[in-house]
């Protein structure tokens, strides 16, 4: 098996097998990210090719391992499904709160639960809790980066994750997790 790096020059020199390796490297993990928050699958398909194509039109400066690399194209593949999600959405998805949840703290373990549990009872909150939630847990972005990328006050992000953080343990309660 080739190495990630060998695997990149190749593609950069537009081999269509080592381009095809990449794809298959990222590919899931993009489109699980999109999914994530634009919660349809044909979207998420799109978003993922389209996330692709773009960072293999950035190849020649890309400089990094197979893991920067998947970054690199989930942080397109985010961004641009966050751009759907607000064109989309016909109301705001978060609420203007300035002063509480400033100490928040990622001590809610949800481990032990069932992943497709989890998922079902993310997928009934509200768009800016699940939001939230999903770029916070399951993406490890920080409050400041999701306030940046949403255009809103950080503090309104930890708000909406911490009054998302309690609905999801209640959601899960419902689902007998």
């Amino acid at each position: 098996m080739l190495g990630f790096n060998i695997i990149l020059e190749r593609a950069k020199n537009g081999n269509q097998q080592a381009l095809m390796r990449l794809y298959d490297l990222c590919c899931d993990a993009v489109f699980n990210a999109s999914y994530r928050i634009v919660l349809n699958a044909q979207d998420a398909e799109e978003i993922t090719h389209d996330a692709v194509l773009k960072a293999f039109g950035k190849l020649d400066s890309f400089r990094g391992s197979e893991r920067d690399f998947v970054a690199f194209v989930k942080t397109i593949a985010i961004n641009r499904s966050i751009d759907l999600f607000r064109r989309h959405s016909k109301e705001p998805f978060y609420e203007e709160i300035d002063n509480t949840a400033d100490q928040i703290e990622d001590n809610d373990d949800f481990e032990d639960y069932p992943i497709e549990k989890i998922k079902e009872a993310l997928n009934n909150l509200p768009d800016g809790y699940r939001l939230t939630i999903t770029l916070r847990l399951l993406d490890g972005m920080e409050f400041s980066e999701i306030a940046e990328r949403l255009e809103i006050k950080e503090s309104t992000v930890r708000s909406q994750y911490a009054r998302g953080l309690e609905k999801l343990r209640d959601e899960s309660l419902k689902f007998g997790v």
